[in-house]
């Protein structure tokens, strides 16, 4: 551990902020402001080297003359904020039970209703799962596994990282998985955190994988451009692919599982019958990320300058959005109809495009940067952004194409945001700052005569 010559201590925070109500605005389509820094999301170790970064900074001590804290406050929309890496002073709320799912309608009633914390000194939560039915979150810390209930604040578990760099639900529920730097998958179990067996997942894994949550499948990629594929719960490796010549830099499952495309730095995307282990469609491509639409009849590859869509079963070309260099980077993200790819990098704003023509739709101002992530709920009508050094910002999906663009800023007391997503089910937006607290949005749920529970120290 690092020294310093002045002391540091660990500040409890109590007492409950309440979100001060906040309105849709409309925004009229503005010209890309701001400047941003890239980092690359797809891959896990350049990711995880940001987060030690911020772990350091969450770390580092401050002289202890009391300071007020600022007032919270919301930049112009599009305005590149400097990062702060203070632990957050916004103190957690009591914990509020959401009580029911965040649309459209209700949104303008979100609030914040509670926070998570690990135990220990602050550091980043670098990779996170939900359970199946949202109930949970399990993340990674620099230090820890830890796991968390969502209906009820209480920290489940706080184990050793043991070098996790991924981390998973089983399908039931039951388990948890894990994923280290060597390839090898380690199984916990889900109430206690207690590890339970340890498999020889991929030897040459180079940080690339995919998951598919509903049958508990794990892909791994290697260095040596082959992917294993597991059936975690059975503890049964279940095909190896000699997919590429060159290191695997991305893959993804299509939704009906059937399909797993490669990005290989070969210079080729290749889309599998993984189960017979036939390639179905090769695609001569640079790219950097891979992403099937919602109906599996797109496939589309995120590349320097462009977005390229293809039909994932003959490799036909079907449009190409021209983006700009490194646009696709960090964000490449259909709708849940299809209906529109959201694509982010470098660039200082997230672009929308009509996957059917191809053209650009709009442009969401104040949503690019450094570090931007981006959510849709589940019935496809809220889309969530956020970006390191600025705003978290709910968008009306319903007016994408119209001139004038429906957005609300949440006004949640910090400027470092590093994830931002929606519950399996629904109720709940979850928001990770990159200094370690999770802070949970949702609508809250009536009050009762029964004792409202609260989180654990």
């Amino acid at each position: 551990m690092m020294k310093s010559d002045c002391a540091c201590k660990q500040v409890i925070l109590l007492g409950s902020p309440r979100h001060e109500g906040w309105r849709w605005t409309e925004l009229a389509k503005v010209a890309d402001v701001g400047v941003g820094v890239r980092v690359l999301h797809h891959n896990i170790f350049r990711s995880y080297a940001l987060v030690m970064l911020l772990v350091v900074a969450a770390a580092a001590c401050t002289p202890q003359t009391p300071t007020v804290p600022p007032t919270p406050t919301l930049a112009p929309i599009g305005t590149f904020m400097p990062q702060q890496r203070d632990v957050p002073t916004l103190p957690p709320p009591a914990w509020v039970n959401a009580g029911e799912t965040i649309t459209l309608e209700n949104a303008p009633r979100l609030s914040y209703i509670g926070r998570l914390d690990a135990q220990g000194s602050p550091s980043t939560l670098f990779a996170y799962a939900f359970s199946p039915d949202g109930a949970r979150l399990v993340g990674l810390n620099n230090l820890q596994i830890v796991g968390w209930n969502l209906i009820s604040g209480q920290l489940l578990f706080n184990t050793d990282r043991l070098n996790a760099l991924q981390v998973y639900y089983g399908a039931d529920k039951d388990e948890i998985y894990t994923v280290d730097g060597t390839g090898q998958i380690r199984i916990y179990d889900a109430e206690s955190g207690v590890s339970t067996q340890a498999l020889n997942g991929q030897p040459a894994f180079n940080g690339s994988a995919d998951y598919d949550s509903d049958n508990g499948l794990l892909a791994l990629a290697g260095s040596d451009g082959s992917i294993k594929v597991w059936d975690v719960a059975n503890r049964q490796s279940l095909v190896t692919i000699n997919a590429h010549t060159l290191p695997i830099t991305d893959l993804a499952f299509s939704s009906d599982h059937q399909r797993l495309a490669s990005v290989s730095a070969d210079n080729t995307v290749k889309v599998w019958d993984w189960r017979s282990r036939q390639p179905i469609a090769e695609i001569k491509a640079t790219a950097s990320k891979v992403v099937f639409a919602p109906d599996n009849t797109q496939l589309a590859v995120g590349e320097n300058r462009q977005i390229s869509i293809w039909s994932p079963q003959n490799a036909t070309l079907i449009n190409t959005l021209t983006t700009g260099p490194r646009a696709p980077t960090d964000v490449l993200v259909y709708s849940p109809d299809g209906q529109y790819i959201v694509n982010g990098g470098s660039i200082q704003s997230l672009t929308v495009w009509d996957t059917q023509t191809g053209k650009l739709v709009n442009t969401l101002p104040g949503a690019g940067g450094e570090a931007n992530a981006v959510a849709f709920s589940g019935d496809g009508t809220l889309l969530a952004t956020s970006v390191l050094g600025g705003d978290v910002i709910l968008w009306d999906v319903t007016k994408l194409r119209e001139d004038a663009l429906t957005y609300a800023a949440l006004n949640i007391g910090t400027r470092q945001i590093l994830y931002t997503d929606w519950s399996p089910d629904g109720f709940v937006l979850l928001l990770v700052d990159a200094t370690g607290p999770v802070q949970l949005w949702g609508i809250p749920a009536p009050p009762s005569d029964e004792a409202t529970a609260t989180p654990a120290p």
